[in-house]
């Protein structure tokens, strides 16, 4: 004999009440075994494979590849025999998974009403809540035009500007005001995953961020020398040491003199939060798009040691295996693409950071020094900065600052 449980989205931590399903890794009609990957979920926060709780036949998928799934709404059906018995099981990597009981059933997914009223409380994501926060918007007064009546960032971000929110001015997920039409030989891929995650946070980021970029160049010749002679006795440690380290912790060294452009600025209180501690967030490029995970306490740890976890955070986030702390609680980001080519760029702030480095490529170049041309060692550096917060004059101080650092490298290493 057999019966059917019906497993419900589980709480998978960090106040998360919902989750795209990016992929079902099991087909209606599958055999699976107990704590077997069965669905992809992902959150505003991270991405995480879910198991199955018992061993059983997949028999219903409730939620639909690109949908949203809601905390404690049916998620699938398994068909389990009936001596099977119950167990605990935990979330990838981090949060316990509430126990499923044998005869439980998930509350029906009904969408919620997108219109409110008064005393009604909006269905909304965290980071959907925290933007309404700095945007002082009460988010129950906004009417939700997201999967299932949510409200979403572009809501609140409409209704902040206009009091309505039926019409998103800000979305990546709205449609354009030309029409699209296929040509031949056209495909249509649906934006899901982190893709849309990422869509949704630059729409964020530069709808309420008065960007504006400067530039530098500097001259990595010494650098290059250095991380030349240090090279192997990293690698007989077992660490490869490259150039971001250097950055990053040149990054923290000038920020103990620029503490603002380690700072957010939060609208609900109308209050500059200065951050003390220097997380830098590392965006790393992987085939399913821009993760940033963060190197924590940047200030009180050495070069070795941020060579360290710039290896093991990079390797994590490409075998995605990055845990939902290692991506949060970034103060600054710097983002590496000289690897790849450029010489200019203009990337957009990780908000609600006001500041980003865009490192282009790493080239030998004529430069005049001392009324002599010469060749050296030189890369542009590409600054983006939140207007709010940060002036120009105070930019440029601040990028002077960097790059004599950069410049003077055995200045880094010393007080590391």
């Amino acid at each position: 004999m057999s019966k059917t449980v019906t497993v419900c989205l589980p709480d998978i931590g960090e106040g998360v009440v919902e989750g795209e399903v990016v992929e079902w890794l099991k087909n209606v009609g599958d055999t699976v075994e107990q704590d077997e990957p069965i669905v992809q979920v992902m959150t505003d926060k991270a991405s995480v494979e879910l198991p199955a709780v018992h061993p059983g036949v997949l028999s219903k998928q409730y939620i639909p590849e690109g949908d949203i799934a809601f905390k404690d709404k049916a998620l699938y059906d398994l068909e389990v025999a009936d001596e099977v018995t119950t167990k605990e099981t935990k979330a990838p990597e981090e949060k316990p998974v509430e126990k499923i009981e044998q005869k439980k059933e998930c509350p029906l997914n009904s969408a919620p009403v997108a219109a409110k009223t008064s005393g009604e409380k909006s269905l909304a994501t965290p980071a959907t809540r925290k933007v309404a926060r700095d945007l002082g918007v009460d988010i129950n007064l906004v009417a939700g035009t997201g999967k299932g009546g949510r409200v979403t960032k572009e809501d609140v971000q409409n209704y902040k500007n206009t009091g309505s929110s039926s019409v998103p001015i800000f979305s990546s997920q709205r449609v354009a005001s030309t029409p699209v039409h296929d040509l031949e030989g056209d495909e249509r891929v649906q934006v899901k995953g982190l893709r849309k995650i990422i869509a949704d946070r630059m729409v964020e980021s530069k709808s309420i961020v008065p960007h504006f970029a400067y530039f530098d160049e500097v001259d990595l010749t010494k650098l290059v020398d250095l991380r030349g002679q240090l090279k192997q006795d990293a690698l007989d440690l077992g660490i490869k040491l490259t150039y971001m380290p250097f950055f990053i912790k040149a990054v923290s060294l000038a920020l103990t003199k620029f503490e603002n452009v380690n700072s957010s600025l939060d609208l609900n209180t109308n209050e500059l939060v200065i951050h003390k501690v220097h997380n830098v967030g590392m965006a790393v490029a992987t085939d399913k798009g821009l993760i940033v995970p963060v190197i924590k306490d940047v200030a009180n740890k050495s070069i070795l040691e941020i060579a360290q976890e710039v290896n093991t955070l990079a390797q994590k986030t490409r075998d995605g295996k990055i845990t939902t702390n290692e991506l949060k609680g970034s103060t600054i980001t710097v983002s590496n693409i000289g690897s790849v080519g450029g010489l200019f760029a203009t990337p957009i702030i990780n908000y609600p950071e006001v500041a980003i480095l865009g490192m282009t490529k790493l080239q030998e170049r004529a430069v005049v020094r001392n009324h002599e041309i010469v060749i050296r060692s030189m890369m542009n550096l590409s600054w983006c900065f939140d207007h709010r917060v940060v002036d120009g004059s105070v930019a440029a101080h601040f990028s002077n600052e960097v790059i004599a650092l950069l410049e003077n490298p055995n200045m880094i290493l010393l007080r590391s």
